[in-house]
C-alpha cells in the first residue's frame, strides 16, 4: 500500500516535469534515482542544507579576502606567488548554482535515461532553477570586488543557453566567465586547466561544487577507496576552502561505482 501511494504522489508531481508530454512509462518506482530525486525536489532538509552550504560560503570567503596567503587551489599553493591577484570564486553550475531536477524527473518518468542530445535539448530550454543560497552568495561575493567564475561540463554549444538560463535567474555571467567542456581545446572533463585558466590572474579564494572533481585533482578515479583516499588527504589540508553541496542522484561517486564498465554515458560526466 505504501509504495502504490508512493507511485501515485511521483507520478502527480512529476508529470509537472514532463512539460506537456503525457506518455508517462509505468512503474517510475523501480528507478534507482526515484528517492534521490524526491528529496532533493521535495526536502525541506535539502534546501536547508544548501543555504547553510552558501552562509558558510560567505563565511569563508570575508576569512580568505583578510588572509592573503589564502588560496583553495591546490596547484596555486604549490606553485605560490598569488597575493597580489585579484579574488575569484570559482563554482561548478549543475546542482550547484542551477537546478536540473525537473530533467531527471522527465527522464523517469519517460522510462529515458541520460545521454548528450537530450541532456542538450534541456539546457537550451533554459528552464533549470537556482539552488537555494546560490543567488544570495555570489551577489554578496560581487559586491566584495570578488570575480565569480563558472567551471563546468556542459559542452561549448550548450554555452548560449546556459547563460541566457543563469542571466534569467539573476547570476551575474559573461561568455568569459564561463569555461565549457572543450575536448579539443584540452578542456576536457578534468576541470584542473580551467582552474589555471583563472589562477594566472586571479587567487582563488574558494572552489564550489556539488563534485569532489570540482575541487580537488584526480577525482575522475573510477575506484570508490581510492577516491576517499584523495579526498580525505587533500581535505585535511583545504576542506575550509571547499564548499560540497549535497547530489545524491549522479557524479563521480557513481561512476566510481560502476568501475567505468563502459555501460554507456553516465550524467556525472556532464557534472
Amino acid at each position: 500500500m505504501k509504495m502504490k501511494l508512493l507511485t501515485v504522489v511521483f507520478v502527480s508531481f512529476f508529470c509537472l516535469a514532463s512539460f506537456g508530454q503525457e506518455s508517462v512509462k509505468p512503474e517510475p518506482s523501480n528507478d534507482s534515482k526515484l528517492n534521490a530525486l524526491l528529496w532533493m525536489q521535495n526536502a525541506a532538509e535539502f534546501r536547508l542544507l544548501t543555504r547553510q552550504a552558501y552562509r558558510y560560503a560567505g563565511d569563508q570567503l570575508h576569512k580568505g579576502l583578510k588572509d592573503m596567503n589564502w588560496s583553495a587551489d591546490e596547484v596555486q599553493l604549490q606553485e605560490g606567488r598569488f597575493q597580489g591577484k585579484k579574488p575569484a570564486v570559482i563554482l561548478d553550475v549543475d546542482e550547484t548554482v542551477l537546478d536540473n531536477s525537473p530533467f531527471n524527473a522527465r527522464n523517469i518518468v519517460q522510462g529515458t535515461v541520460f545521454n548528450l542530445e537530450n541532456w542538450n535539448a534541456w539546457a537550451h530550454e533554459e528552464k533549470a532553477r537556482a539552488v537555494a543560497g546560490a543567488l544570495e552568495f555570489i551577489t554578496m561575493a560581487k559586491k566584495q570586488g570578488v570575480e565569480i567564475f563558472y567551471v563546468t561540463n556542459r559542452r561549448d554549444g550548450m554555452r548560449v543557453a546556459t547563460i541566457n538560463n543563469l542571466k534569467a535567474l539573476g547570476f551575474p555571467v559573461t561568455q568569459a566567465h564561463l569555461l565549457t567542456r572543450n575536448d579539443k581545446a584540452g578542456h576536457g572533463g578534468d576541470k584542473v586547466s580551467r582552474r589555471a585558466m583563472v589562477a594566472v590572474k586571479h587567487r582563488i579564494v574558494l572552489l564550489i561544487g556539488d563534485n569532489m572533481a570540482d575541487v580537488c585533482s584526480k577525482m575522475d578515479n573510477t575506484d570508490s577507496n581510492e577516491r576517499n583516499r584523495i579526498a580525505m588527504d587533500s581535505g585535511q589540508r583545504l576542506e575550509s576552502r571547499w564548499i560540497i553541496l549535497p547530489n545524491p542522484v549522479y557524479g563521480g561517486w557513481e561512476r566510481a561505482l560502476k568501475k567505468a564498465s563502459g555501460s554507456g554515458l553516465d550524467q556525472a560526466e556532464d557534472d
